[in-house]
């Protein structure tokens, strides 16, 4: 009985199965996908970049016056803050300092920023500020001043800062002195 059930499946079997299909040689048709999403900007307006330049400016300048109110000393501190191509030239300016054998006293402040032109998907921006130096003071190893009297105590300034591309946070990418009417 068992070799009549075996032979009946396989009967049956061999009856369902299909002929060979002779293998496809037409080339593959590409078929539509979803384009990819585009990433959301980095800044939703502009009040938002400016926000953030304010609070990046100021993390920025919190550490310039530390490093400075220590005479230069351990400037790489202001790495994590400017692009690589600015970095040398902040460095600079504090071995200055230690150089010369001065240090900041007071703080360097900043008021009126404006932007000048912002890329929100870029998460860049040039932005006017005035630079006040009139609470601080250059002071040498005797103790005395070696600030001019005469100077002037706002500077306006031209800055651009840039995304970071490993992080989510500006960078200082320039920062000039205006050179037309002065806005301060």
């Amino acid at each position: 009985m068992l070799t009549a059930a075996v032979l009946f499946l396989a009967g049956t079997l061999s009856g369902c199965l299909a002929a060979p299909v002779p293998p496809d040689t037409a080339s593959p048709v590409a078929k539509a996908t979803a384009a990819p999403a585009e990433a959301p900007p980095i800044f939703a307006s502009n009040d938002e970049a400016l926000a953030a330049a304010t609070s990046f400016y100021s993390s920025y300048q919190a550490m310039a016056n530390t490093i400075s109110h220590e005479g230069g000393v351990e400037p790489q501190r202001i790495t994590p803050f400017v692009t690589s191509e600015m970095l040398s030239g902040e460095i600079a300016s504090f071995q200055r300092l230690a150089e010369n054998g001065v240090h900041l006293v007071g703080d360097l402040g900043f008021d009126s920023m404006k932007i000048q032109s912002v890329n929100l998907s870029e998460g860049s921006l040039v932005i006017y500020m005035c630079l006040d130096v009139s609470a601080t003071d250059i002071i040498d190893v005797t103790g005395l001043s070696t600030v001019p009297p005469d100077r002037v105590s706002r500077h306006p300034l031209e800055v651009a800062l840039v995304q970071d591309p490993t992080a989510s946070r500006l960078l200082l990418e320039r920062s000039e002195t205006w050179t037309g009417a002065n806005f301060c």
